[in-house]
């Protein structure tokens, strides 16, 4: 880094820094509206099975595969999404882009047509290669053709869409499971597909990188991409595996947490000794500002996906509603996240006196308090306490959502924009997925210890609110009282994880967009 980069100052000569003319504004905005369908189908696509498994399982009789139908995505999503950094800078972003909405869009195909399980899954998998790259490459297009001092109100409308799509997915497969068939929870994604595919074909003009394409083939870290493939996927299945098909102690379960230890050391030692054209370039980890973003992301993709996998349980098993009304409980959080994205977003764009590290901070101590107000959630709270906690925890996330791209994006050269921004994606992801897992442990084993013995033997799997309506009203006050204590106690971590985010982000440079001048 440069002495000018020690004190804030960033060398922007190879980004676009010019405000646009407002006639170019309206036309990146029209895009941008337009590119939206790709991260809303992305997003869409990660809750909206949510609430067609039990149809699935029932017409394929295949429950004890279910669990694949999420994790065949969550694997090849995550572990393909920094490759896609890489691929952007050698096929362009056009070219990049597109294959991403094509595998998408194939995977989702399979998905509607599959005539049984096996197929259903492979059609997952093939979805999630692509879906892993749609919304890191939303976010360097972005950064392609608008300027530093603009690109805060445009990625806050990314992160308002994803928000949407990702409260708006539960409750649309629920109908389309009722009223259609689950199968519809699959086609959806092919209109708003070929949308997404005819605004990037018709409305995106960017450089194509020259070269043949024997040439660009051979610049590929093909070793690096299979090494770091290998390691995310023996990394995440004990993550999804651990506390449910097998025990955490178990030799299936430490074999693979080693073996992804190991490999990702492995990929270290590719990128850094073997790799011409590295995926993740060593430079970026020598700037303490991309690590530390790289650490608000993690803790906040915990944070954010552990509490709302569980705030629904809180409703359903304590409050006595319907998955679907569940899901509308969590109205708050996520119209907290979107509001406070479009609102920090504009705030970065518009103002020079708040810094990339305070809005950080600040978001990962609303997280905190979110997390610990919502710990205190019991049989009686009241609707406005619903209400309040959530929207609290929601704008500190939200706060987040994009500001560690921004942050990140200023302080590497235009070179590395598409690196940086692939892995900020799959450390968010990668984050969720812990969080996830450690709550889900927590929960399982709390609420093991806390249920009446006839309960025990599951560890509360599998046990639903009609279980629940099917016991004397004493036994019920019991059980209800359980699932407060456990939840609470899973909430409680979720604190940790919020306040690990403000720690994380002290740890960042004191930049503000102040700097930029145009």
């Amino acid at each position: 880094m440069s002495q000018s980069q020690v004190n804030n100052e960033v060398d922007l000569s190879d980004h676009v820094i010019t405000p646009l003319p407002k006639v170019k504004f309206l036309m990146v905005l029209n895009f941008i509206s337009r590119l939206t369908f790709g991260i809303f189908l992305a997003a869409l696509d990660q809750t909206i099975v949510a609430t067609t498994l039990s149809a699935i399982a029932i017409e394929f009789s295949a429950l004890d595969q279910i669990a694949w139908i999420g994790t065949a995505y969550l694997l090849t999503a995550t572990a393909f999404q920094p490759t896609y950094g890489k691929f952007a800078d050698i096929f362009g972003r056009k070219m990049t882009f597109l294959l991403a909405i094509f595998l998408f869009e194939i995977g989702s195909l399979i998905c509607g047509i599959a005539p049984n399980m096996v197929t259903l899954i492979i059609g997952r998998a093939i979805a999630g290669v692509g879906g892993g790259g749609i919304f890191g490459l939303v976010f360097i297009i972005i950064a392609d053709i608008v300027s530093l001092q603009d690109r805060g109100k445009y990625q806050g409308m990314v992160g308002a869409v994803f928000g949407i799509a990702s409260v708006i997915g539960p409750l649309l497969g629920g109908a389309f499971t009722d009223s259609l068939t689950w199968r519809w929870a699959y086609y959806i994604n092919l209109p708003f597909g070929a949308v997404t595919v005819a605004c990037v074909i018709f409305f995106l003009h960017l450089p194509y990188p020259s070269g043949s394409i024997l040439e660009k083939l051979k610049r590929i870290d093909w070793w690096g991409t299979v090494v770091l493939v290998g390691a995310t996927v023996a990394l995440l299945l004990p993550l999804n595996w651990g506390g449910s098909r097998y025990e955490w102690n178990s030799p299936v379960i430490i074999v693979l947490l080693c073996v992804g230890v190991l490999g990702f050391i492995a990929f270290g030692l590719v990128e850094k000794y073997i790799s011409v054209e590295p995926i993740a370039p060593g430079r970026l980890f020598k700037d303490i500002t991309v690590v530390a973003c790289f650490g608000v992301n993690f803790f906040q993709g915990m944070a954010f996906f552990g509490m709302v996998y569980y705030i629904p349980f809180y409703f359903i098993y304590v409050r006595g509603v319907t998955a679907t009304q569940a899901g509308l409980e969590l109205l708050p959080l996520i119209l907290g996240v979107v509001f406070s994205s479009i609102f920090s977003g504009q705030l970065v764009s518009r103002t020079s006196m708040i810094s990339y590290k305070i809005i950080c901070i600040v978001g990962g101590i609303l997280i905190t308090i979110g997390a610990g107000l919502t710990s205190t959630f019991n049989e009686t709270s009241s609707r406005a306490e619903f209400t309040g906690y959530l929207l609290i925890g929601g704008i500190g996330i939200g706060m987040i959502m994009q500001t560690t791209f921004l942050a990140s994006q200023q302080v590497v050269g235009y070179k590395d924009i598409a690196s940086v921004t692939s892995l900020l994606t799959f450390f968010r992801t990668i984050g969720a997925v812990f969080g996830v897992a450690i709550l889900g442990t927590i929960f399982t084993n709390a609420l093991n210890r806390n249920l009446p013995q006839e309960f025990q033997t599951a560890g509360g799997q599998g046990f639903g609110e009609k279980d629940l309506m099917n016991v004397p009203e004493s036994v019920r006050t019991i059980i209800k009282h359980a699932f407060v204590l456990s939840l609470s106690l899973a909430f409680k971590v979720v604190i940790a994880m919020g306040a690990l985010t403000s720690i994380s982000a002290l740890f960042m440079k004191n930049i503000k967009p102040s700097i930029i001048k145009g």
